[in-house]
């Protein structure tokens, strides 16, 4: 989890002028007693052995009331382990603006029980800054980068280890688990971290090494060693380009990507291309966050999922033919099932979301009578 909090903070205040301890005390804009933590670490070397007093001057007014994650933060301040990440006052960020010029920022980053991540972003300070008590090597600054990449991505294999999406979220009695619903739900949790990971990194000169290393795709990096050591020059394919689901799936990305050109998938994604259209865009002002909504997408987030993997499952050598059949026979269930909740949804959206729907259906029922008996 990423919690953004910088528009919470009134002021705060960053003392690292003990060496290997961080006392950072963070005022809310409710006006009650700062959060107060001490955590081991140096900030980066900009401010390393500095004392730094902040007022954020975009502070927002403050809320009628303040988010449990505030309230939890201060109940566990003195239990819960707190691990740093980077703090530095020169994060540079493009300025948003007319001039489109580049500017320092505070950054203040730091990670609860690994789970929780808590992020600060001030463009706009007033502040006062100690002489340096003590000064941070370049050897030492680097271990520190390190660091707090080794924080952030213990941070996302902890969030990976415990995200349930679509692919084990509608598992049950009528869809019994394969393989590959955990192949799948592992990358559908690595591409929703994976956002705030490129925001963070994907600006930076080998920006995407660093990125690659906290999402923990070693293969990647190992392949880049080694084009490097055979003097390759970079890829900009490699270096430029946004990753996909595929790219978290090794070594089976060839198999996913065989799988996603099956006709029936296909016939899937062109129903998901008029989900998005109609639901997403069309109506989205009405159905995002409605109950009615929510449940139709949730619904066929799942029926897509779990196609994709009962195709993988079929494209084995071998496979258990009735696992795959109780699986695609349960996908025709919750297909007719969503066709129903059509009713639930604006009268424009409805035939072409019908029509989709039972083509899909026509080429599920298809697709079992492929499956061996």
């Amino acid at each position: 989890m990423l919690a953004v909090i910088s528009p919470l903070i009134a002021r705060g205040v960053i003392d690292n002028t003990l060496q290997e301890l961080i006392d950072l005390r963070l005022w809310f804009t409710d006006g009650s007693e700062p959060l107060h933590l001490r955590m081991k670490g140096n900030c980066l070397r900009d401010i390393a052995g500095c004392r730094l007093e902040f007022t954020n001057l975009a502070a927002g007014s403050p809320p009628a009331q303040m988010p449990s994650l505030v309230c939890d933060l201060r109940e566990i301040a003195g239990t819960a382990r707190f691990q740093t990440g980077d703090i530095t006052y020169s994060r540079r960020v493009l300025e948003k603006d007319n001039r489109c010029g580049v500017g320092n920022i505070l950054y203040i980053e730091f990670f609860v029980n690994d789970t929780l991540r808590i992020l600060m972003e001030f463009s706009a300070v007033s502040y006062t800054l100690s002489l340096p008590q003590w000064e941070q090597s370049w050897e030492g600054d680097n271990l520190q980068t390190m660091l707090n990449m080794e924080a952030l991505r213990a941070h996302v294999q902890a969030n990976v280890k415990i995200y349930r999406g679509p692919a084990m979220s509608g598992l049950g009695e009528d869809m019994p688990p394969c393989d590959w619903d955990y192949r799948l739900n592992r990358a559908e949790a690595c591409m929703a971290i994976y956002p705030s990971i490129h925001e963070k990194y994907g600006p930076l000169p080998g920006g995407y090494l660093s990125a690659a290393f906290v999402m923990n795709r070693t293969e990647f990096l190992g392949k880049e060693a080694a084009e490097e050591e055979a003097n390759m020059p970079p890829d900009p394919e490699t270096t430029n380009r946004d990753w996909d689901v595929v790219d978290f799936m090794y070594p089976y990305e060839r198999d996913v990507r065989q799988a996603m050109h099956h006709p029936l998938f296909e016939e899937a994604s062109h129903m998901t291309a008029i989900v998005q259209e109609q639901i997403m865009h069309k109506n989205g002002h009405k159905l995002r966050n409605s109950k009615e909504g929510a449940a139709f997408l949730s619904l066929y987030a799942g029926i897509v999922s779990h196609l994709l993997s009962t195709i993988l499952l079929t494209s084995q050598e071998r496979y258990p033919t009735d696992l795959a059949s109780q699986r695609m026979e349960a996908l025709c269930k919750r297909l007719s099932t969503l066709a129903q909740m059509l009713d639930t949804l604006p009268p424009d959206s409805r035939p072409v979301l019908q029509d989709a729907a039972e083509s899909l259906m026509k080429n599920m029922r298809l697709f079992i009578t492929s499956i061996p008996s």
